[in-house]
């Protein structure tokens, strides 16, 4: 083999090295992907689960009719208007967070349209109250601050029902 060869088969392991390299990352960069969207999944899940959340949900359910007003709200204690509050603002957080897909739609879907499916309509109804109160009080007037939660609550109405119980829909589903 002479110095001319030599050299040509030299280029070629080098660009394929740089072919494995290229391919490499790009494996790379989709399993990044990958555990991003696990680890968004499970915030989703752990804000689902948190106990100020929850109970903003059971009061939501449980305390509040399907038209409860400004009056209604102010009944409840300090605590109780902190967990609306929070499952309000929280809600608002993960519609803003679906817009700018920092969270993918499918993930979000999975948690919340159930959810909405259920207290739906309460959900707008609490985010209109809240911005009755805070325009009442002079702050956000004329700025819709919670409107990513109402702009969820749409996304989540415009997807296909739910086909039924996930525990029947997917009996046949093996680890």
């Amino acid at each position: 083999m002479n110095l001319e060869d030599a050299a040509n088969v030299g280029e070629i392991l080098g660009g394929l090295a740089i072919l494995a390299t290229l391919i490499f990352g790009l494996r790379q960069i989709n399993e990044l992907n990958k555990s991003k969207e696990r680890e968004a999944a499970r915030d989703i899940a752990n804000l689902l689960s948190s106990p100020m959340y929850q109970t903003g949900l059971s009061i939501l359910i449980n305390k509040l009719s399907d038209d409860f007003t400004l009056g209604d709200l102010d009944k409840l204690d300090r605590k109780e208007k902190d967990a609306l509050n929070f499952l309000a603002i929280n809600t608002n957080s993960i519609g803003i967070m679906t817009f700018e897909r920092q969270l993918s739609f499918n993930t979000v879907s999975r948690f919340f349209q159930s959810l909405t499916t259920i207290v739906g309509a309460r959900l707008r109804t609490l985010i209109q109250v809240l911005e009755e109160n805070a325009s009442n009080q002079g702050i956000g007037q004329d700025n819709e601050v919670l409107g990513w939660a109402v702009w969820l609550i749409d996304r989540m109405e415009e997807l296909p029902p739910i086909e039924g119980p996930a525990h029947v829909i997917h009996r046949k589903w093996k680890p």
